[in-house]
């Protein structure tokens, strides 16, 4: 709509012209030092609640994690999608085993959203 600038006085500005597209990197976001102790790392146990205040953990930044985007243009499917994940993967681990294939080269295709380039085998058993 109209010219704007980012960043503060005296500092380094980026100008954003009219007509220009914006868009976030979070592949790089979600991996960011500053942010993320071992950033490069899968750690589940960042989303832990707190078990003595039941309270999700304190994010370094508010928007230091956008897996729906922010905002009021975050995705409107946010809280189903979080919902029917949880009950998904809870009723596939209570129904079978995961054994991932040995000799896999596992290579991430980063696009709009992140998957192996070359797929993933894994064995799966009933429990």
């Amino acid at each position: 709509i109209r010219e704007h600038s980012i960043g503060s006085e005296g500092q380094r500005q980026i100008r954003i012209p009219v007509g220009a597209v914006v868009s976030v990197n979070t592949y790089i976001l979600h991996r960011r030092e500053e942010f993320w102790p071992r950033p490069n790392e899968f750690d589940y146990t960042r989303w832990l609640r707190d078990p003595t205040t039941d309270l999700k953990p304190k994010l370094a930044h508010p928007f230091c994690y956008l897996p729906f985007g922010a905002g009021s243009r975050n995705c409107i499917g946010q809280s189903f999608a979080v919902i029917e994940a949880k009950v998904i993967l809870s009723m596939l681990l209570q129904r079978c085993n995961f054994q991932l294939e040995p000799g896999q080269k596992i290579v991430p295709d980063i696009r709009l959203t992140m998957k192996p380039k070359y797929g993933l085998r894994a064995k799966l058993t009933k429990r």
